[in-house]
């Protein structure tokens, strides 16, 4: 217990700061009885606007520790666009391989090389066509739409959680400070949850031991990742990949056909993998750059 509390104060000060600020669109939040509320996107920027007044009162610069020049590590961009949507057709397979969901009728069709989808916007249109086709469609949609909505909705958070707070906790990959976190930042999540956001069936769960076992493996990812070159876009296009990800099954399923343990277990463990893997990774960088 004592470890965590010898984190850097500014990080406590921080979290503090970005639970008092949260009030505000929660109140807004309930008030409306919705978690879809508009008032949603408000408290996405919550971290981003608490970062900056902690930079502005120690005078630290807006943008010191950051790089915002995609270019330095841009193949990690499309890493962070597309592991979540790997991670999200695998769970839909995987799901209906265990018999725990099943597809719409018409949800896809194939018949002669040719693809059409429903309930999927795409910018060359969704109708009929070539399979080779569709697939470039499909991909260079899902890429446009990530980065926009990571602009929108994920660049509030990932200024605030990876820009200001994993430089004051996990700058070097410290295991410690990146599931400390990611259990702030998953209970930050409590009160929608609670609402019925993401855990409906089982909102209790979900909002105190499920999210934030998932946001301390986003946590792992995302910082690992972005402490590469210090590049706040990947973190930024990883959280917005996964947020416009998820729509996938939603789209897919028949909703009340899916087992929602299952299905929740199967994308949970899918993204401990990956967790993994980028840890052992960085581990046996570590390792061979001392050796």
């Amino acid at each position: 217990m004592k470890s965590i509390f010898n984190l850097h104060k500014k990080g406590w000060q921080f979290c503090m700061l970005v639970m008092l600020l949260s009030f505000i669109p929660y109140y807004f939040i309930f008030n409306d009885n919705s978690s879809d509320s508009a008032w949603t996107l408000l408290l996405m920027w919550i971290p981003a606007f608490a970062a900056i007044i902690m930079r502005l009162y120690y005078k630290e610069g807006l943008f010191k520790g950051i790089s915002w020049n995609p270019i330095k590590d841009w193949k990690w961009l499309f890493i962070a666009v597309f592991v979540p949507l790997i991670i999200e057709v695998s769970t839909l397979l995987l799901t209906i391989f265990f018999d725990a969901a099943e597809l719409k009728e018409g949800f896809i069709s194939l018949e002669n090389g040719n693809v059409s989808i429903k309930g999927v916007s795409m910018i060359f249109g969704a109708a009929t066509q070539p399979w080779y086709v569709f697939i470039g469609n499909y991909l260079l949609s899902y890429f446009i739409g990530a980065l926009l909505y990571s602009l929108v909705f994920a660049l509030g958070e990932e200024y605030g959680w990876r820009g200001y707070l994993q430089q004051k906790w996990a700058p070097k990959n410290n295991i410690k400070g990146f599931i400390i976190i990611g259990i702030i930042w998953g209970l930050w999540h409590l009160p929608a949850i609670l609402q019925g956001h993401n855990y409906p069936e089982y909102p209790i769960l979900g909002g105190f031991i499920l999210m934030p076992i998932l946001c301390t493996l986003f946590s792992i990812v995302f910082g690992i990742a972005m402490n590469r070159k210090n590049v706040i876009w990947i973190a930024i296009v990883f959280h917005g990949a996964l947020n416009i990800s998820s729509d996938v099954s939603n789209t897919a399923f028949i909703e009340t056909s899916i087992n929602r343990p299952i299905n929740d277990f199967i994308w949970t463990t899918l993204w401990l993998l990956t967790a993994l893997i980028f840890w052992f990774k960085i581990k046996k960088k570590t390792t061979h750059t001392s050796s």
